[in-house]
Order: structure tokens, then C-alpha cells, then sequence
């Protein structure tokens, strides 16, 4: 083998690696909120509906976060694997992830306020 291989192999390796480490990152998160979003339901407020819908409303949210993230992941790592991966390409996909997260923590925290 010859250096370039060596270098091209050991980048590739690295990239497979920050690829899960982001996947794994996405799957916390939505864990996280899945649990927050039981605890909520369980133990909310004392209007039973509301605490309820705010559960509803967080574990959705963690189910299509954990779809979203195994996804994009397994794109990814085709992508990786044909040696094609355009850096940056697909900031949009992320950005409208995170804040569907976001907004389902914000109208769950109104749901319990009620």
C-alpha cells in the first residue's frame, strides 16, 4: 500500500466515525426528550389532558427526530462509503430538525404551564 491509500482509507475511517458520533448525538436527544415527554404525562400538571398532550407532543417529536437522525445517517453514510460527500450541502435538513425539537419543547412547556 502506498501513502495516499493509507491517507485516503484513514480519512474515509474518520468520516464514518464523525458520522455516527453525530448519529448517536441525534439519538440522546430525541431519548432525552422521549423521556422528558413521559415524565411529563406521568407526573405534568394537574389538568390530566394537558400533561398528556404535552407527552404526546414531546414523544412525537423524539419518534421523528430518531427517524429523521437513522435517515439521514444511513445517507450519509452511503454517501461516505461512494467517496461523494458534498460538505455543507444539506444544512437545511438539520436546521429544520433542531427546531421542530425546539418548538415541541416550547408548546409542550405551554401545554404544562396551563
Amino acid at each position: 500500500m502506498n501513502e495516499s491509500s493509507i491517507a485516503a482509507g484513514d480519512l474515509r475511517v474518520r468520516e464514518h466515525l464523525a458520522n455516527e458520533r453525530t448519529y448517536l448525538a441525534w439519538l440522546r436527544t430525541s431519548l432525552a426528550m422521549m423521556a422528558f415527554g413521559l415524565g411529563a404525562a406521568k407526573f405534568g400538571s394537574h389538568n390530566e389532558v394537558y400533561a398528556f398532550a404535552a407527552g404526546g407532543v414531546l414523544v412525537g417529536a423524539a419518534i421523528t427526530g430518531f427517524g429523521y437522525a437513522t435517515v439521514r445517517y444511513r445517507a450519509l453514510n452511503r454517501e461516505i462509503t461512494r467517496g461523494r460527500v458534498v460538505i455543507g450541502a444539506s444544512a437545511r435538513g438539520p436546521i429544520a430538525a433542531a427546531m421542530v425539537l425546539v418548538l415541541a419543547a416550547f408548546i409542550a412547556l405551554i401545554l404544562l404551564v396551563r
